[in-house]
């Protein structure tokens, strides 16, 4: 029977004295999981803004490079179109068509200060690049509507030229790295692939630059 009789009156209150102590902790422990889960969360904003900004910082210095890169490839295009301006300034005042220039070498063409030879063989683009090195010259650069006309084909074939798509702009550029300030696109689908090559329309057209089935024209300074 003394089991039945309840807690004396002692242990009960410990017990109340217990509870209370409880509740400050549990305040405090979930106070610090919140300060935490904020300054988590502030750490990965910062993070990620920080992130951002580096990758920012990184694609502003890629652009400063290729325009800084753009600019030298632009400079020297300009100085060889003022060079070619002053030749031909120079060869309208001479004396009727006397000229100190050395002639062209052997199956070569002179036009306004270059030497063009076209080739008789078909290639790939880049085959035609490199045998237009080996002869100390390079894919013709169209500068102007009257190099143009010269170099329009007179029979039905088709001659690579020394403008190729580079990436990742996907512009095209002449072999010298410069941006054509003259084009003659067919139009504006005509230009979609990588190379580009001079029709006997006087038009430009591209294809992928590894078909072979193109001629080529080279170019390189005359000796004045």
């Amino acid at each position: 029977m003394e089991g039945k009789y309840p807690p004396i009156q002692g242990e009960l209150a410990q017990r109340d004295q217990k509870l209370p102590q409880d509740g400050p902790w549990k305040f405090f422990c979930l106070a610090m999981t919140l300060v935490l889960f904020l300054l988590v969360l502030i750490l990965g904003v910062v993070l990620a803004e920080v992130l951002q900004f580096s990758n920012q910082m990184q694609e502003d210095l890629k652009q400063m490079d290729i325009k800084f890169v753009q600019g030298l490839a632009d400079a020297g295009h300009q100085r060889d179109i003022l060079w070619g301006e002053v030749f031909r300034q120079t060869e309208a005042v001479r004396a009727g068509n006397e000229s100190f220039c050395e002639p062209c070498h052997e199956n070569w063409t002179a036009f306004q200060g270059s030497c063009y030879q076209f080739s008789t063989q078909e290639m790939n683009w880049f085959q035609a690049k490199d045998h237009c090195t080996e002869k100390d010259a390079h894919l013709a650069i169209i500068n102007s509507q009257a190099e143009q006309k010269f170099l329009r084909p007179k029979e039905n074939k088709n001659y690579w030229i020394g403008l190729r798509k580079h990436y990742p702009n996907g512009i095209h550029k002449w072999q010298d790295g410069s941006v054509p300030t003259f084009v003659n696109w067919h139009d504006t689908t005509s230009s979609y692939y990588d190379c580009a090559f001079l029709t006997d329309s006087g038009y430009w057209f591209s294809d992928t630059c590894h078909m072979y089935w193109y001629h080529w024209i080279c170019e390189k300074p005359q000796v004045c």
